[in-house]
């Protein structure tokens, strides 16, 4: 009976967002961003967007201290790519000045 509870308010819930200040947007274009924000006429450019960390591709320097089969010493990159498609659903929350924050995507 519990999982049924938990079942429908998961249910109801689904595409509620829990800010007033949040909005739901379109990404139009990436890496070259640009969203339409839903109810607006016109789509934001890059210039008026900010994203979080987490959804720019990151560039990591690493290095590897290797033992066996004799001791070296080894230097790199790792690169995780951004985890935005072009047609994501986004969530955004509004700054002043016309400009937009990208909080992150809806699943």
């Amino acid at each position: 009976m519990m999982v049924d509870a938990i079942k429908l308010l998961k249910e109801k819930v689904a595409g509620h967002i829990d800010a007033r200040d949040t909005e739901r947007a379109t990404l139009l274009s990436w890496p070259t961003a640009k969203i339409e924000v839903d109810g607006d006429p016109h789509p934001y450019e890059s210039a008026s967007l900010v994203f979080a960390d987490y959804l720019q591709e990151q560039e990591i320097e690493v290095t590897f201290d290797v033992l066996e089969p004799e001791p070296s010493v080894l230097k790199g990159k790792i690169i995780i790519p951004s985890p935005l498609q072009v047609g994501d659903r986004l969530l955004v929350s509004r700054m002043t000045g016309q400009r937009y924050y990208v909080l992150g995507k809806e699943r």
